[in-house]
């Protein structure tokens, strides 16, 4: 009787497992004398397994489709289309809108394949990538109240510098070289941007960025400087860039606007001095104040803080030779 009841219970157990058998797709395999889920199992070759993945993209199953690549890299891989797979699972992520993870799986190509017929393929898309992240953080720059505005930029700077490194002193460097300038113009980090315009200049020297990375050094230079209250390092670079930019680009159509600009430098560089000159009458140092006017006057002639400190010499003029003249003086000759 006990015997009996044992066979019948072994039977209904697996009656049960028979479900769990079928709706989980186990198989029977007399290779490894064991059932194997047929839904862990590879296709049949690379080729297969490849397009099989790629269809389930299609399908927009991207989660399904990501794991299909680890099922190609589990059994095929050291097939010669690994470099096809990791290529894949960047397509994949791009379809999914996750655009940096899309720009670092397809850096695994390079990395893990760097005589892959797809290198070229790979900086197309890393720079289409930097693209789409560059117009996403414009439009989102221009909502005032959204968090985290600037983070789009930051993201196009990341996949701007793969494409460096990966192709250095080409044109496709160049460009995204002058685009990481961009970013970060855009960001209002303009001591970065000025950095990176100048990268551009220097080590692209024959490219066709070279009078836009220009620009925007000098613009950089601009957006930097501060009132006549402050330091004028900044207003003085931006003028220097831009006598620099009228040098090498004659016929820029930019020139005029920048004109303005280095008008508007000149006018607070001069307008700081004076306030210098300012300081020394107040303490009554007519020598130093006189040094300062004279430097205004002579040097920022165009400039109406110019009129204001010829006005002060010919109303405060100097008897005699001083040594604040000769100071001057030696100090015109030097310069």
């Amino acid at each position: 009787m006990q015997r009996r009841m044992g066979r019948v219970a072994g039977i209904v157990a697996v009656l049960c497992c028979i479900p769990m058998l079928a709706s989980a797709q186990w198989t029977w395999t007399p290779q490894t004398g064991r059932f194997v889920n047929v839904k862990k199992l590879p296709k049949e070759t690379a080729e297969l397994q490849i397009e099989y993945a790629r269809s389930r993209m299609l399908e927009r199953d991207y989660k399904d489709a990501l794991q299909e690549t680890v099922k190609f890299r589990n059994y095929y891989g050291d097939s010669p289309l690994a470099d096809q797979n990791q290529f894949l699972r960047g397509e994949i992520r791009v379809a999914q809108g996750k655009l940096v993870d899309a720009a670092k799986e397809f850096q695994q190509v390079v990395s893990e394949f760097p005589n892959s017929s797809l290198y070229d393929q790979v900086i197309k898309k890393q720079y289409e990538i930097g693209d789409q992240l560059y117009e996403r953080g414009k439009v989102k720059m221009k909502r005032k109240f959204r968090l985290f505005r600037k983070k789009p930029f930051k993201d196009a700077i990341e996949v701007y510098s793969m494409v460096i490194d990966n192709q250095p002193f080409t044109d496709a460097a160049a460009e995204a070289q002058y685009k990481v300038g961009l970013c970060h113009q855009t960001r209002k980090e303009y001591t970065q941007a000025a950095f990176e315009y100048r990268r551009v200049v220097e080590d692209y020297a024959s490219s066709d960025w070279v009078d836009d990375a220009s620009y925007g050094l000098a613009m950089c230079y601009y957006e930097a400087a501060r009132p006549a209250e402050y330091d004028q390092a900044p207003s003085k670079l931006a003028v220097s860039a831009i006598d620099d930019f009228k040098r090498r680009f004659p016929q820029d159509e930019r020139i005029p606007a920048l004109d303005e600009k280095r008008k508007e430098m000149r006018e607070s560089i001069a307008s700081q001095r004076l306030k210098t000159a300012q300081f020394y009458v107040k303490r009554r140092d007519f020598d130093a104040a006189r040094i300062y006017y004279q430097l205004v006057a002579d040097g920022f002639g165009e400039t109406g803080s110019a009129d204001k400190a010829r006005k002060w010499l010919a109303d405060n003029p100097s008897p005699e030779p001083s040594a604040a003249d000769k100071v001057l003086r030696a100090y015109q000759k030097a310069s």
